[in-house]
């Protein structure tokens, strides 16, 4: 599958495509992935030098009890950075649900708006048919930083994240005109058992004919399912996150988010040659 981001093209046809996840926040849960801006650049080069083909800037912590920012502080983190990579030539996305932030961005010549609210505002959208930006689009009940509060029973998670994604795509495409990329949300307002469900089930997303973005790195629900509880801190975090991310791309993920660049390029190595034998 070919990846079209503005003036980028990224062939996914015999690989899984790595989004590096740069965190110019002051409170992502994941302390090691946090850099200040002036770092935020040179820290962004490290990723592409160690096998990402993008780099997803985000200021804003969805995490739940996460301090909110300003939209002007958020939008200048952000913009400062994709300035300077795109300029060198490097894809980025800019991971917000925010559309005067994602504006910034793409006047920025940011390449990809990373939407965890899956595109339903429309404002959100008009950035993207203004300035020619795809989007990918991430399923959720509720909102960032208070999907916990809400109702996580599901009659069939499936098929509800098979409709919301299936409609989120088409309401996008019908009205920018841009590609979109699915992701299915793991860990937000979701089990472990969800989550597994969710696992299972990208083959069938497969089916809408959209390229597939997993983020679940080091994700706090990967240490519920090692009988830790729900910590972002538990020894062994890479290991399931590198464990849970080649079976998604066993199953038919293209693009996988990460916070441990250089281990998931070097479990890809094995994973998407053992796939491209089958």
């Amino acid at each position: 599958m070919l990846l079209r981001m503005r003036d980028i093209e990224i062939d996914t046809s015999d690989r899984t495509a790595i989004m590096g996840i740069l965190n110019v926040s002051d409170d992502s849960p994941i302390a090691f992935s946090r850099v200040d801006k002036e770092r935020a650049v040179e820290r962004a080069l490290d990723l592409i030098q160690e096998g990402a083909d993008i780099i997803d800037v985000g200021a804003h912590s969805t995490a739940t009890g996460a301090r909110d920012i300003s939209h002007e502080e958020e939008g200048e983190r952000v913009s400062l950075v994709i300035r300077s990579l795109a300029a060198r030539g490097i894809a980025t996305s800019v991971d917000t649900w925010t559309h005067s932030v994602a504006q910034q961005a793409a006047e920025s010549g940011v390449h990809l708006i990373n939407d965890v609210t899956g595109g339903q505002d429309s404002a959100m959208r008009q950035v993207s048919t203004v300035h020619g930006i795809p989007a990918c689009l991430m399923h959720m009940r509720g909102a960032p930083k208070h999907h916990r509060s809400v109702n996580q029973q599901y009659e069939n998670i499936q098929q509800e994240v098979m409709l919301f994604l299936s409609k989120a795509r088409d309401t996008f495409v019908n009205e920018t005109g841009q590609e979109c990329w699915l992701d299915p949300g793991f860990g937000f307002a979701k089990s472990p058992e969800d989550n597994l469900k969710l696992l299972e089930g990208i083959t069938e997303l497969s089916s809408l004919n959209q390229p597939i973005l997993i983020s679940a790195s080091r994700k706090g629900f990967l240490s519920e399912l090692m009988d830790q509880g729900d910590r972002q801190d538990t020894e062994g975090l890479l290991s399931a996150s590198l464990a849970f991310n080649a079976i998604a791309v066993q199953n038919g993920a293209n693009i996988i988010r990460v916070h441990d660049v250089a281990a998931t390029r070097a479990m890809l190595a094995i994973v998407d040659k053992a796939r491209l034998r089958n």
